[in-house]
């Protein structure tokens, strides 16, 4: 049962993305009020298929793999653009993010050692795990965006004819960058508080480099963030500046998951 609904998810952003593909090669063609709502549907099998994927039983758990997790982020992701389409145009962003969770719910389909997490009685536990993925998810959405703003950045300097009309203008997307990072440092910041008053068993259970790597990538962050606002950083420095501790992030959130499952 979970193969089949990871499958029809798969199967089902794979159809998203070529419905996309479509609007922007053509981008003066009058698009349906329910396009919009066609993400909706490959969000639903992607919900159940998690569910079935993460949740073992009340007793033993929840499994969170390196596959789990990773679909979890890109069903937060999708989501999150998703619902953002319905107040400005998005089809670029909308693309890329149905393609990346079209592929990480091909890949979940692989054989996984369980790694059974018991959250019962322990809320704060849950609260941090969920903060940390939707500011992760967050970032991650901010990090698409950045890749856009730079490719924008670039047809403006060197093709402008060649920019799609469907593109925002730049300052717009910049000031979105900068939205989704905000967003992204307060849901990190308040999962690493909490983080402090969990059991010390669990604090200590974590290996030291990811701590400090993901603490490093959001101070990062916070400080890009404040030299953008401040003018100290332009939109464009601040676009790679994002990618790259991004990329710090993602070592510290789900490389250590990797090391631990698939090479040690």
């Amino acid at each position: 049962m979970k193969l089949i609904f990871q499958l029809l998810a798969g199967l089902a952003y794979l159809g998203v993305a070529l419905f996309l593909v479509r609007r922007l090669r053509h981008p003066t063609k009058v698009v349906p009020d329910w396009g919009k709502w066609l993400p909706f549907i490959p969000v639903t099998l992607h919900l159940f298929a998690l569910y079935l994927l993460i949740e073992r039983s009340s007793e033993q758990g929840q499994n969170l793999t390196l596959l789990s997790l990773a679909s979890l982020v890109t069903l937060v992701l999708v989501l999150l653009v998703t619902i953002y389409r319905f107040s400005k145009q998005t089809p670029h962003l909308m693309l890329y993010t149905a393609v990346i969770a079209g592929v990480v719910n091909f890949l979940s389909m692989l054989p996984e050692e369980p790694n059974i997490v018991n959250f019962s009685n322990n809320g704060l536990g849950v609260l941090h795990v969920w903060l940390s993925i939707v500011g992760f998810s967050l970032l991650f959405a901010a990090t698409l965006q950045s890749i856009l703003v730079l490719i924008l950045h670039n047809k403006l300097r060197h093709k402008p004819a060649s920019i799609h009309p469907l593109l925002p203008p730049l300052l717009e997307m910049e000031h979105f960058l900068s939205a989704l990072v905000l967003l992204g440092i307060i849901c990190l910041g308040v999962a690493f508080g909490l983080g402090f008053g969990l059991p010390d068993i669990v604090i200590q259970s974590q290996p030291l480099h990811k701590i400090i790597l993901s603490v490093l990538a959001w101070f990062s962050f916070c400080t890009f963030y404040i030299g953008y606002k401040s003018s100290r950083l332009s939109g464009i420095r601040f676009a790679r500046l994002c990618i790259i501790a991004f990329v710090i992030l993602s070592i510290g959130f789900l490389g250590t998951k990797l090391v631990v499952q698939y090479i040690l």
